[in-house]
């Protein structure tokens, strides 16, 4: 997942990949110490996930999210096609301006509990930043953007996180963590 994220960061900056105007356009414009600090923390986040094998992938780390422009909301259909979302889920995002997990998600939630915890499921985990159209979305638990994972995995996602946060340090205060995690049990 952010192997193929790094992959497109590269075609975009020489120029091979044309199906993001917006995202291309500014990419091509970063000074090649910007553009390198984007490809070397992306890749040691890259090589400290893949360590964990996690069900669901981290949110990216807040410098390269930065310089990749995320956050000064360039073109968000691109942002999100880019970052592999659903475009279900990125929808609802850009036109309905969805930014946070919801009531509606939260409803799915509560209708979903007893069943979830029957079968042995201990948290609903995404990466920060992604919201999805619904956290039954099949298109973004099979992308790896939503996970249904039991407390084996649940407490590997923790140590994932733990080492992501000591090992790239960034200044974004108001990102502090890899995961939204929502607690059943």
């Amino acid at each position: 997942m952010l192997k193929n994220l790094l992959y497109k960061i590269e075609k975009l900056r020489s120029g091979e990949l044309n199906e993001f105007k917006v995202l291309k356009e500014h990419i091509q414009s970063l000074d090649e110490f910007q553009y390198q600090q984007i490809v070397n923390r992306l890749k040691f986040q890259i090589e400290i996930v893949e360590k964990y094998k996690p069900k669901v992938r981290p949110a990216i780390d807040p410098v390269v999210s930065t310089e990749l422009g995320i956050y000064r909301r360039l073109d968000d259909f691109e942002i999100g096609k880019l970052l592999g979302y659903p475009e279900c889920c990125i929808k609802p995002f850009v036109e309905d301006a969805r930014i946070g997990i919801d009531r509606e998600h939260l409803k799915e939630v509560e209708d979903m509990k007893e069943e979830l915890k029957n079968k042995g499921i201990y948290a609903i985990v995404l990466p920060s930043g992604f919201i999805p159209c619904s956290l039954k979305c099949e298109e973004a638990i099979k992308r790896g953007f939503i996970g249904y994972l039991n407390k084996e995995e649940f407490d590997n996602i923790l140590k994932l996180e733990k080492e992501l946060k000591e090992k790239i340090k960034h200044w974004h205060f108001g990102y502090d963590e890899y995961y939204e995690k929502i607690i059943i049990q």
